[in-house]
């Protein structure tokens, strides 16, 4: 039985053949960074804090207890496990003390905004905590299943309305761009599609939050911009039928009928936007269509 998740979905959709190198070849590189690091550090902590505090109906502590002393722990724990050691010993860290001290700033404003805000972003009355980090595990197809794990999930108890909540750090927010890139907004979509089976649930009473944690606040902005804002994706079935319909292209391209690897289909599709992170395009031993490659060889012939 092989198994799929969204990151996988995503990696294909960006390139095939980065999907193709890590799941299938099992080419794999450490592609840890300091911002994949603060995020996880973040959502625990939010998510603790949730569960512990404002869904406990312990307001006066989900107010006032000191969020930056276990970011501080989640975070340095964190970091030093993605700390690595070069081939002559040295070791090799995610960042500068600097940047990480800055990240770490950066991560304590955006904890007290939460706290200051929770009625707002994290409204409680009537409502219950139905799940934090909640599994899926679904067969999407013969011998493939889907795994994924949701954020937050909260059920209003007088309108029976079920919300799922995806966080997203983020460095300043999200453009108008992003926020219309379907491969950010069809994990969401897939989510309400495998809760509403799960809980037996109509799509309508289901619907769908980002909240996005930003890092960074423009100082020369004319007016003022919350650390933390929201963002309701179009959730409506036809939204939803897109997204599936995105996954079972995935599957088709992907997989045979008995649920094995296929890879007669797989091209790379390099672009400036696909192969800026990608951690083969540095590597031609593996990828010789890198967008950057082709770039410069444009250059060096004239």
């Amino acid at each position: 039985m092989n198994k799929i998740s969204y990151s996988q979905y995503s990696l294909w959709a960006n390139c095939p053949l980065s999907w193709k190198l890590k799941y299938v070849d099992g080419v794999r590189f450490d592609d840890a960074s300091i911002n994949t690091v603060f995020g996880t550090a973040m959502h625990e902590v939010i998510q603790e804090w949730l569960e512990t505090t404002v869904y406990a109906g312990k307001d006066n502590l989900a107010k006032s207890v000191d969020l930056s002393e276990p970011l501080k722990t989640k975070f340095i724990t964190l970091f030093q496990e993605n700390t690595t050691v070069d081939a002559n010993g040295n070791k090799v860290f995610l960042c500068d003390k600097k940047t990480l001290m800055e990240f770490y700033n950066q991560g304590c404003e955006i904890l007290s905004y939460v706290q200051q805000h929770r009625n707002k972003i994290f409204p409680s009355k009537d409502t219950v905590l139905a799940g934090i980090e909640y599994p899926i595990e679904t067969e999407v197809r013969p011998g493939v299943t889907f795994i994924g794990y949701v954020d937050i999930i909260t059920k209003n108890e007088k309108t029976g309305k079920v919300t799922i909540i995806d966080l997203k750090t983020s460095r300043s927010g999200w453009t108008q761009a992003q926020k219309s890139d379907h491969i950010k907004l069809n994990q969401i979509l897939l989510y309400k599609k495998f809760i509403s089976e799960k809980f037996n649930t109509p799509l309508e009473m289901i619907g769908t939050e980002f909240i996005i944690l930003k890092r960074i606040i423009s100082e020369n902005s004319p007016y003022p911009i919350p650390r933390v804002s929201t963002f309701e994706p179009s959730n409506g079935k036809p939204s939803v039928n897109r997204a599936w319909g995105h996954i079972e292209k995935f599957l088709n391209e992907c997989f045979d009928g008995e649920g094995n690897y296929r890879t007669d289909l797989i091209t790379a599709t390099p672009s400036k936007d696909s192969c800026k992170y990608c951690v083969y395009n540095d590597k031609e031993t593996y990828c010789s269509e890198s967008f950057y490659k082709i770039k410069k060889a444009k250059v060096l012939n004239g």
